[in-house]
């Protein structure tokens, strides 16, 4: 039998069971479940201790982890998340200051990107470089500004600063609506909504929003605007007394446009069509009277400098006959001032041009050329460029000056009358032009103009016809002068139709000017204060006009040149012995009528702005992020990003809140 199966083997001895014990790891501090709160135990490696407990337990990652979640250890951390540090409070440790500084910091970076109008991509290497500049900065080196900031912070910090102002503004104060549409690079099509206010500062045009438009009919302008004032809480059909648009039939038209709308919520609504949209009108319809190769040999003559090479070449031949080095300027169908800065310009290179299209009529043979050349040498095409470097300074010096942002509309009938009455100067009959009012002239009448060859056509002309009335030939100067007599009776004609000079508010308006009170030229201002039933109460009329009297006769010490705003606010804070207002009824209405708007120049210039920040390779800018810039830019209307004073309001603003907006929207 085998040894292995005798009843006498001894078994072999059990195994015992061991036990590990786990010590504790550093690493596990820093772990995010861990952190601020685990350390080594005093006890020994075995242990753990925990800071905000103050109590050792045995090591282990899951002892540990079920510390973690117990209730007594939650709701201790807590309690220490809100409780500070005394070495941690900003005037022990300076760390408010320097977060205060670096928030500054950041504000100021935003600010300049906007102010130049430079892409948001630009902070992501501005930051780094200024970085680099200043590697001893505090600041600089906690600066953290990359596009998103930086976009959120023009958008939601400047931006909102400027757009709180105004609504605020807004609500207190009597206002005008200026409104415009036009298409952007994106091809939005946008409504673009101006505020005139009085603020501080002056009667200021202020930008509002813009409303992106799928539809551009009266009634549906007229929901999108009212929406608009509806949402920011202003009350316009009580604060709105005055509105200003171009000329087109859906913003001004009898029946059914915007300011009918507008009207039915505001009846005693003062609306006004641009008056340089007006008078452009009027230049341009007088100038088709003329012929049309004018304008073509204008056009011409530009196209053909397109080439550098040719350009190049013109300027051999103006240092030849000595004349300034100027570019060709190309007659714009839009742009207002244009014409006249054309037609000055080829008169002023007429010399060069000759040489330079004589040389290239026999060298290159082209028909343009010859073309051109065959007109510049025609002394009629000197003529009329000579009368209209005469004539269109009476639209463009008007229209510079209703483009001003200072209070125009009371030297408007005054400034419109000066100009019909030049034009109809020149080729009517003094003895019935002094005779019948200007709103009763009949422009057309044959029997009141004066003889054809005394017709004034411009100091240029009549030294040119009196040098070359020789060479040219009767016919051609006979037909010359009826075409000039043609766009002076044109554009008489559309001044007359276009601006009714009889209507009496214009005359009323003029007690606007401080020269009438100085002067005792208008005896009352009630008929002026009845056709605002919504700034003076019926009631009052009595008050206001006794006012207007005394302050006739009141000794002021105003400068002869003091502007209207400047001479109305002094008016305004005039105190009598007890220091109660002198004027309270009469400063408060001239304060409101100064915003009455005469142009809608002030969109044009948003349209501007809006092609400088949405360019081609930056065509992605949504309508929220436009608003936001372009409230931003009135930051800088008095300042720049290094001088502007940085508020209290900015600094609340600066929030993680700032990155709230449309994320349906994607900018760059």
């Amino acid at each position: 039998m085998s040894s292995d199966s005798s009843p006498n083997r001894t078994p072999p001895p059990k195994r015992k069971h061991v036990t590990y014990t786990q010590k504790y790891c550093e690493k596990w501090e820093s772990d995010i479940k861990f952190k601020n709160w685990l350390a080594k135990s005093s006890k020994g490696p075995l242990y753990y201790h925990c800071k905000v407990c103050n109590y050792d337990g045995k090591a282990g990652r899951s002892e540990i982890e079920r510390h973690a979640a117990g209730i007594k250890h939650v709701n201790k951390v807590k309690i220490l998340k809100t409780t500070r540090s005394v070495l941690d409070m900003p005037s022990v440790s300076g760390h408010g200051k320097t977060d205060k500084l670096v928030k500054e910091g950041e504000i100021r970076l935003a600010a300049v990107i906007s102010e130049l109008n430079l892409p948001f991509t630009s902070s992501d290497r501005l930051v780094p470089v200024i970085k680099a500049i200043c590697p001893d900065s505090e600041v600089a080196k906690k600066i953290k500004c990359g596009k998103t900031k930086c976009k959120a912070i023009v958008k939601n910090v400047l931006g909102k600063k400027e757009q709180d102002d105004l609504h605020n503004l807004l609500r207190n104060n009597c206002f005008s609506l200026i409104v415009d549409e036009s298409t952007d690079r994106g091809c939005i099509k946008h409504l673009a909504l101006i505020t005139r206010v009085a603020s501080v500062k002056g009667v200021k045009d202020m930008f509002l929003t813009l409303v992106p438009l799928e539809s551009a009919t009266a009634s549906t302008l007229y929901e999108h605007i009212k929406s608009v004032f509806n949402e920011l809480n202003i009350p316009y059909k009580d604060n709105m007394i005055g509105f200003a648009a171009d000329g087109a039939s859906v913003m001004m038209g009898k029946n059914n446009s915007l300011s009918t709308h507008l009207k039915e919520d505001i009846p005693n609504l003062f609306v006004m069509k641009c008056t340089c949209h007006s008078f452009h009108l009027c230049a341009s319809y007088a100038c088709k009277k003329l012929p049309r190769w004018v304008e073509d040999v204008a056009r011409d003559i530009y196209n053909y400098f397109l080439s550098p090479k040719q350009t190049m070449a013109l300027k051999e031949f103006q240092e030849f006959v000595n004349v300034k080095p100027h570019k060709i300027l190309h007659p714009s169908q839009t742009r207002w001032l244009s014409l006249h800065s054309v037609v000055k310009r080829l008169l002023e290179q007429l010399p060069a041009l000759k040489l330079f299209f004589t040389q290239a009529a026999l060298e290159d043979r082209l028909v343009a050329a010859e073309t051109i050349l065959q007109r510049l040498n025609d002394p009629i095409t000197k003529l009329y460029l000579e009368f209209l470097d005469h004539v269109l300074p009476f639209f463009c010096d008007l229209n510079k000056e209703m483009q001003a942002q200072d209070p125009k509309i009371y030297t408007l009938k005054a400034r419109i009358s000066a100009v019909l009455f030049t034009i109809l100067e020149c080729y009517l009959k003094p003895s019935y032009l002094n005779s019948t009012p200007l709103d009763k002239i009949r422009v057309r009448d044959p029997g009141n103009f004066l003889p054809l060859e005394d017709i004034y056509l411009g100091g240029r002309v009549t030294a040119t016809l009196q040098a070359t009335q020789n060479i040219i030939q009767k016919e051609y100067l006979h037909n010359f002068r009826l075409r000039c007599l043609d766009f002076y009776i044109e554009s008489a004609l559309q001044i007359m139709q276009r601006f009714n000079l009889s209507d009496p508010i214009y005359e009323d308006l003029k007690a606007l000017n401080p020269q009438s009170v100085m002067k005792k030229a208008i005896p009352s201002v009630a008929p002026l204060a009845s056709k605002f039933p919504n700034i003076v109460n019926e009631n009052d009329l009595n008050s206001i006009d006794r006012e207007w009297r005394l302050l006739r006769n009141t000794e002021m010490n105003a400068k002869s040149d003091i502007s209207a705003w400047e001479f109305w606010m002094e008016v305004k804070h005039m105190k009598k012995g007890d220091d109660t207002p002198l004027f309270p009824l009469l400063g408060n209405f001239m304060v409101k009528l100064l915003t009455l708007p005469h142009s809608s120049a002030c969109v044009e210039r948003i349209f501007s702005q809006v092609n400088l920040m949405k360019t081609k390779t930056r065509n992605s800018l949504n309508t929220e992020t436009l608003i936001g810039m372009l409230h931003a830019k009135r930051t800088f209307e008095s300042a720049t990003s290094d001088t502007f004073t940085v508020t209290t309001d900015h600094m609340k603003l600066m929030t993680e809140k700032i990155y709230e907006s449309n994320p349906d929207h994607q900018d760059e």
